[in-house]
């Protein structure tokens, strides 16, 4: 692939959209947009992100790398983006889940783990076997230890205590502040059409109780289990063994926080005690914009969606 001037990396999670304009290797505009709805279609998201970006700074000959929470072999369109944006000077997209870009951001060429933990959580692994994604299945299905999972738990275990069903918690105070009447509150919730963010925006305050409140506690070191055991299974299902050094890494507004950090470091280093667990090269942005760039050679670039006008890639 010819190695673009201009390219419109686009990061499309469920918390929100984020997109950075690159020249070269300088960022030109970064921009944030409302989160991405992962019931709704995709590509028309995607292509409305791409208008906004350059409608503000044209250019021609752009190439486009988006990696999108929620991708799927059956809604990756990337001709359709192609198509709808030519008239943007768009001549290539390359598409990908948002496990690829976690795991380029954190760990580049190397083989090992990376974790992307935020409102939703998946892991990648490279290895002698292959690749390997775990979980990643959404709010419905999986996401075990993500922010969403967490600020799920809370809630439930808010509303136990209310009824005196659980323990008393501190959750249920902060619970309160929103909305007064909580047995009124899943009504608002559930309407929320982007309840899945706001359910996730309590996990904050649940880790930051977790030093005092049992509740809270308990829910942080679940979510801890679970994002250790997603990073064992990954590095075991592409042909690590115990004794081996992978690398492991992660991103994420969830593991930016030392209070889930430290003990998911702690839980790895006994699971796994000669892997070399390093900070992320850069961040989920950074590794969206190495898609525009990976070699066919990349154990990781099959999984792309990938779309050029003749002569452009």
């Amino acid at each position: 692939m010819i190695s673009p001037s201009t390219v419109v990396a686009i990061d499309g999670g469920q918390s929100s959209i984020r997109a950075r304009l690159l020249a070269g290797t300088t960022t030109e505009l970064e921009r944030e947009f409302p989160p991405l709805l992962t019931n709704a279609p995709l590509m028309p998201q995607l292509e409305r992100v791409i208008r906004s970006v350059l409608t503000t700074k044209p250019r021609q000959r752009v190439h486009v790398a988006a990696a999108l929470s929620g991708l799927t072999p059956d809604n990756a369109d990337a001709v359709g983006v192609l198509r709808a944006c030519e008239d943007l000077g768009v001549t290539a997209v390359r598409l990908a889940h948002d496990s690829i870009s976690g795991y380029l951001g954190c760990l580049g060429g190397r083989g090992g783990a990376a974790l992307a933990a935020g409102t939703g959580v998946v892991t990648l692994a490279t290895g002698p076997a292959g690749y390997s994604r775990v979980d990643g299945w959404g709010n419905i299905m999986g996401d075990a230890g993500s922010g969403y999972w967490i600020g799920r738990a809370g809630l439930d275990a808010a509303m136990r205590a209310h009824d005196g069903r659980g323990r008393r918690t501190a959750i249920l105070d902060i619970l309160r502040r929103d909305f007064p009447d909580v047995e009124t509150a899943y009504i608002d919730i559930q309407s929320n059409p982007e309840r899945i963010s706001f359910v996730a925006s309590y996990a904050r305050a649940i880790i930051d109780l977790s030093d005092h409140d049992e509740v809270s506690a308990r829910i942080v070191g679940h979510a801890t289990d679970e994002l250790a055991l997603s990073v064992g299974a990954s590095l075991r299902n592409t042909g690590w063994a115990v004794e081996d050094t992978p690398a492991v890494s992660w991103v994420g507004k969830i593991l930016s926080n030392p209070k889930v950090a430290i003990p998911l470091k702690h839980k790895l280093e006994q699971a796994w005690p000669s892997a070399e667990i390093v900070a992320p090269l850069g961040g989920p942005l950074d590794g969206v914009a190495q898609l525009a760039v990976l070699p066919p050679d990349h154990p990781l670039h099959p999984q792309l969606h990938s779309a050029s006008l003749q002569g452009s890639s």
